[in-house]
Formats: structure tokens, sequence, C-alpha cells
């Protein structure tokens, strides 16, 4: 069984090195690599092809996570697509998922809940239905 990749696109590299170090802890057998923006994620997809994508809408590049989310989701339909994002409103969300995402979490979710979710990708991923 190989590696389960995850890919963090997230400008805010205090918040994106705490997630990725909480999910290394939690999850043996997990590999995280990282992204700022649309230019980095867009070449991970390419040379890493991630399982997971945990993205932040308000990415400091000009394309948004939104925008990202459905150009990835076009061209890799099969890659579960998580949104993040510090607001937690339902426009938010309808967007995320019209959008083409497979989940959204605000930023003040607990990191358990966002696990729990994480768990069923893993779980689903690996065929361990």
């Amino acid at each position: 069984m190989g590696m389960f990749k995850t890919l963090l696109v997230e400008d805010n590299l205090a918040y994106r090195s705490a997630l990725k170090n909480a999910l290394l802890k939690r999850y043996v057998g997990l590999e995280a690599r990282e992204a700022s923006g649309e230019s980095d994620a867009l070449e991970c997809m390419v040379t890493y092809s991630p399982d997971l994508i945990i993205m932040d809408i308000d990415l400091s590049s000009a394309v948004n996570g939104l925008d990202l989310t459905k150009e990835i989701k076009s061209k890799c339909p099969e890659v579960v697509v998580v949104i993040l994002s510090q607001h937690d409103n339902p426009e938010y969300r309808s967007a995320a998922q019209q959008n083409g995402a497979d989940h959204y979490f605000s930023k003040l979710s607990s990191l358990e809940s966002i696990f729990d979710y994480v768990d069923s990708v893993v779980i689903s991923k690996r065929g361990l239905h």
C-alpha cells in the first residue's frame, strides 16, 4: 500500500505548517506537500498526483481557491478537494460545491472534525470500505 498523498494549498505559512504537522502526527503513511498558490498547486498536480487537497479559499495568487478547485477537478475529477475558509456562511459553502469541492470546513472547525473527514477519504481511497 503506497503513501496517502495530501496537498495543502494555503498562503498562510503558519497555518499551513500547523495543519501539515497535525496531519503527519495523526496519520502514519501520509505524505504532505505544500503549495502557497495557484502555480505551485498546478505543478504539484502534475508531479505529485495527490489523493486529497486541502484548499484555502483566500489565496494571495490571482486565482482564488474556488477557481483553482474548479480547474483541478476538471482535469482530475478523482482527487478529493476540501475547502478551508475563514468564512462560515452558506454562500461560500454553495460556491464551493458548485466549483466541485467535495467538502467545506470553516477554519474555526476543530481539527478533529477535519480529521474525521480525512479518515473517511483515506478509507475510501484505500478501498477499505
